[in-house]
């Protein structure tokens, strides 16, 4: 029978800094079994951080999971930083790791965000990818199609009317475009407001449906205010300033990754990510194995996306 729980914590066997050019330096963790298959983890966001939690997908036995917070986020430095920060230098950074570590092909997992980092690698990289293992498919389009922001209003009133109270009246009539200027003003006092009711409108959206008390409350999340501020800033400057373009870019380039075995995990109540972009990336994609979750949200520690996930990496024991 395939295990569809979580196995238990375990610690990372390296911690380390990695400077990726002169500029930004990664927070860089790997853990399990150091002659394992490689697995590169990439946590959602823009400007999420890792969590050690994420290492309970993995049979320690079986797999070397890397782990990474991504230029400007988290424990990377500097944090928040926007120059030489664009889709194409997070795919680069993950070539500069897997070579470090000596990794001749690896899976990738990502969640959410990190499905659209995921997309991208893969797309650049499909030759060293073997496997590819996505959750809450983003395309980097969000504020492109309007979710999360115009579709909440009617599936989700309470995060909707959090999200305008943050608001002058004045500025509600295209709240993507005031939201987005004060994240960016450069005074915390009006870009933290923004980014508190950005981020509590995202959690009242992704809801977890189903919290397991073994792994209630274990979600991302930033630490502090700078770190808050730096992931609000990010989001804005990925989601609005370097939206794939055309916006579904990483849709129309799935044909490169045919022949790749995968799996796409996506709740069918996941009001942060649309769960069409998962059936649209499963049309294009027919090698991978499509998961709709049933009473799911976005997190990937709802019960049923939990369980999907740990499922799809241990059908991947077989990969060498």
């Amino acid at each position: 029978m395939t295990r569809t729980t979580l196995y238990p914590p375990v610690e990372a066997f390296d911690v380390r800094r990695v400077p990726v050019d002169d500029l930004h330096t990664l927070h860089v963790e790997q853990s399990g079994n150091p002659d394992g298959v490689a697995v590169v983890h990439l946590h959602g966001g823009p400007g999420g951080c890792t969590s050690p939690h994420v290492r309970r997908f993995f049979d320690p036995d079986h797999y070397r999971l890397i782990v990474f917070d991504q230029r400007g986020a988290c424990r990377s430095t500097p944090l928040g930083e926007l120059r030489q920060n664009r889709p194409a230098d997070l795919v680069a950074d993950m070539e500069r790791l897997r070579r470090l570590f000596s990794i001749d092909r690896w899976i990738v997992f990502g969640g959410s965000w990190g499905s659209t980092l995921a997309l991208a690698y893969a797309q650049t990289h499909p030759e060293r990818c073997l496997a590819l293992v996505v959750r809450g498919i983003s395309f980097g389009r969000c504020l492109v199609d309007g979710w999360y922001f115009q579709h909440s209003r009617w599936i989700r009133p309470a995060a909707w009317a959090h999200l305008m109270n943050a608001l002058p009246e004045d500025e509600r009539e295209r709240p993507e475009e005031a939201l987005a200027r004060r994240i960016r003003d450069p005074d915390p006092a009006v870009a933290l407001p923004a980014i508190k009711a950005w981020n509590t409108h995202a959690r009242m959206c992704g809801v977890t449906r189903h919290p397991d008390p073994d792994v209630a409350g274990l979600e991302e999340s930033e630490e502090n205010e700078a770190a808050e501020l730096a992931a609000g800033r990010l989001s804005i400057h990925y989601m609005v300033d370097h939206v794939w373009q055309p916006p579904d870019d990483l849709l129309t380039g799935a044909n490169r990754l045919r022949g790749m075995p995968g799996a796409i995990v996506h709740g069918e109540e996941d009001f942060n990510c649309p769960p069409s972009n998962a059936w649209d990336l499963a049309e294009a994609w027919p090698d991978a194995t499509l998961h709709m979750v049933p009473d799911a949200g976005h997190s990937c520690f709802d019960s049923g996306n939990r369980a999907a996930l740990v499922a799809a990496m241990e059908r991947l024991k077989d990969l060498r």
